[in-house]
């Protein structure tokens, strides 16, 4: 896997994790039990209340305080605190749980209760207050809350305990757990699956690559001892001119240097071919492989150069059925019914009103870049 497709694979586990933990969240969450007493009078302890998302999982108890002017605690929110630990119970709406439960906090609160909006009965619903800190907040009933207010006008002081309750929803279920450990352990067990066939398939593919490497330079080092050498001498048209020079090394040729002679007919100073041979396998110069295997070059050139089948078809000299004629067509050799091509002898005699005739061209030696198999083949000296 190339490094882009890992950055992408652990962006994509990133994001389930986030997702998860998103949705763990909203399908988990923690009731209160909820105790009032005033006077000589106690309510509960009852499982009436709902931790916020951001609160911590503890419990809390004080005295009850209301604050000042505006219930809902909104603008400008102060306490008249007469005893501590103390608890803010303050009515929802108007503004973010967030900006309730920090005015209660800056006067340093132990706890925040927050009763429902009018006409919701003593339903809760969950609470997302990002930033508050540690402060233990709580949701109650309106109904509920709506009494303890009353209870409170009255001049009389109202203590509530607060205790962890229950975890409710699909992340509390026995089986939702099962299926989040199972699918944790699946995905761990696949995706180490995965790193360990991609990091044997890896270090196989790179032996075979070693080994291939190596029997290729063993066939080299043995098809290298089977080319030819030659030794310059003072009258060899490579050292006399400035024209020849080794494709290597770009130096020119002096007397008394060895070079070998590839199958190609090119040819290079030995010191320098034999490293270049030993890790290409090939003539610098035209690509030829010395282990006389067919490059793609030289595949895709001799696939062009062959001709096609002479493939003809003569319909039946009379009209007949579609059978009769089917029958008659006759699939023909190309080498048969066809003249032989002319022999040069013939083509040079040819009638003049023909045309003139033309000037017969000169074959050039197909290695007429090699200075190699110009000179007489005395001066070959095998090593």
């Amino acid at each position: 896997m190339s490094w882009n497709g890992r950055r992408r694979f652990f962006a994509w586990v990133c994001l389930m994790a986030w997702v998860a933990e998103c949705s763990s969240i909203s399908l988990l969450y923690w009731s209160a039990y909820v105790s009032v007493t005033s006077g000589n009078t106690t309510f509960g302890p009852c499982e009436c209340g709902l931790y916020g998302q951001d609160s911590p999982l503890l419990g809390e108890n004080g005295l009850l305080v209301l604050p000042n002017e505006d219930p809902l605690a909104c603008n400008h929110t102060t306490f008249n605190v007469t005893q501590t630990p103390w608890i803010a119970i303050i009515k929802r709406g108007n503004c973010t749980y967030r900006e309730k439960v920090n005015a209660a906090k800056i006067q340093n609160a132990s706890a925040v209760v927050i009763y429902n909006l009018d006409g919701t009965g003593n339903e809760t619903s969950t609470m997302s207050h990002p930033g508050t800190g540690d402060i233990v907040t709580v949701m109650i009933g309106n109904e509920f809350g709506k009494d303890i207010v009353t209870q409170m006008r009255t001049g009389e002081d109202v203590f509530m305990t607060i205790e962890l309750g229950k975890a409710h929803g699909s992340l509390a279920s026995p089986i939702w757990i099962y299926v989040m450990s199972f699918t944790f352990f699946a995905i761990t067990a696949v995706t180490l699956a995965y790193f360990t066939f991609t990091t044997i398939k890896k270090i196989h593919q790179y032996l075979m690559l070693r080994r291939e490497e190596r029997h290729l330079k063993s066939v080299a080092q043995r098809a290298i001892k089977n080319l030819q050498l030659r030794t310059l001498k003072k009258g060899d048209e490579e050292v006399r001119s400035d024209n020849h020079t080794c494709a290597v090394c770009i130096e020119g040729y002096k007397h008394g240097e060895v070079v070998m002679i590839l199958t190609c007919g090119h040819f290079f100073h030995k010191a320098c071919i034999e490293p270049w041979l030993l890790e290409h396998r090939t003539c610098p110069m035209c690509k030829c492989n010395i282990l006389g295997v067919k490059t793609v070059d030289e595949e895709i050139n001799s696939g062009a150069s062959q001709s096609p089948l002479d493939v003809r078809f003569y319909p039946a000299s009379h009209p007949g059925t579609f059978f009769d004629t089917l029958d008659e067509v006759s699939l023909t050799d190309p080498d048969e019914n066809v003249p032989p091509p002319p022999t040069p002898q013939e083509a040079w005699q040819a009638p003049s009103e023909a045309g003139p005739k033309p000037e017969p061209q000169q074959v050039k030696d197909p290695f007429h870049d090699n200075a190699a198999f110009e000179g007489d083949s005395n001066n070959i000296d095998l090593k």
